[in-house]
């Protein structure tokens, strides 16, 4: 603290560089405490400098706004130039389940479009089929029966494959995808034949015993089951219309699928669920609760999940 030397109050105080008197803040510029020391000369070199300062300031704020703006049009450029398919392919890239998603989709719409792409990936449960055709067992979850059994498998496999994709890496989770899948559709054949020795080339109801297959349901069911594991406090949707703890639904739609392979065996379909590939859909499920069980010590959980539908 020091008495200004221009109105004479006790404040913080500034040495004036021409002068060398302290002033406070009000009287610290030349100009307002007369300053004896800044002669003409003086005067007109500060004077000159608070005008450099001031075009100094000018033109650093000139430079660094157009220089900003030339640096938002390169980003923009930049991002023009990469392109919506670049976009596209680095996220499907990135993301495994928006992968199998989009193949899936679009071998979909190949079975409408390329003469014999649907026959020959179809999965016929046949032996003599397999021997040619082994290619099948894996080929039939990229074919699905119509529009509405795609969105059901898709958009859960969406909700379920990305939870376990997060959860364990993507190139497990596709692991995973591939190797329930394949193990569902030998479930699937080895059922089919068990239920032609029972009953010949058709069941009571009419339905052949040998019907061929189409679907990634074994997979999805199988990621519906290891999440399941993971996270047994998650909240779903049982057939999209049912609000459940997972693990309730898991057990309802697994007694769902017991008694309609149950029917089968016996010799006779149900409605509605009768034509379920059960036999699919119960090695799935079994196998995702399996390997979810292996991976929850290994895996970070949470106390809650809401997840939407099952």
């Amino acid at each position: 603290m020091a008495e200004c030397s221009e109105c004479g109050k006790q404040t913080m105080s500034f040495t004036c560089h021409y002068c060398g008197e302290k002033f406070c803040s009000e009287h610290r510029l030349p100009e307002n405490h007369d300053c004896e020391g800044l002669d003409s000369g003086k005067k007109e070199e500060y004077l000159n400098k608070g005008e450099e300062k001031e075009e100094a300031s000018d033109e650093k704020w000139f430079d660094e706004k157009f220089e900003s703006q030339d640096v938002k049009k390169e980003v923009h450029r930049n991002r023009r130039s990469t392109g919506l398919g670049n976009d596209i392919l680095s996220t499907l890239k990135n993301n495994y389940t928006l992968s199998i998603i989009a193949l899936t989709s679009f071998s979909f719409m190949l079975q409408f479009i390329v003469p014999g792409y649907f026959n020959n990936l179809v999965l016929n449960p046949a032996v003599g089929y397999l021997v040619t055709h082994p290619w099948s067992l894996l080929t039939v979850m990229i074919l699905h029966a119509g529009l509405f059994h795609l969105m059901a498998n898709m958009i859960t496999f969406y909700f379920f494959g990305s939870i376990l994709e997060k959860a364990i890496g993507s190139k497990e989770m596709l692991k995973f995808y591939i190797g329930t899948g394949l193990i569902s559709s030998l479930a699937y054949v080895l059922m089919s034949n068990i239920y032609s020795l029972l009953h010949g080339a058709a069941f009571s109801s009419g339905i052949g015993t040998m019907t061929p297959a189409v679907g990634a349901s074994g997979a999805v069911v199988a990621a519906v089951g290891a999440v399941a594991m993971l996270y047994p406090q998650a909240e779903v949707l049982l057939y999209f219309v049912i609000p459940m703890k997972i693990q309730t639904a898991v057990k309802a739609f697994g007694a769902i699928e017991v008694l309609n392979l149950t029917s089968k065996l016996m010799g006779t379909t149900l409605p509605v669920i009768g034509g379920f590939a059960s036999s699919a859909h119960l090695a799935g499920l079994i196998i995702g609760l399996i390997i979810g069980k292996r991976m929850r010590k290994n895996v970070s959980r949470t106390s809650r999940i809401d997840l939407f539908q099952a």
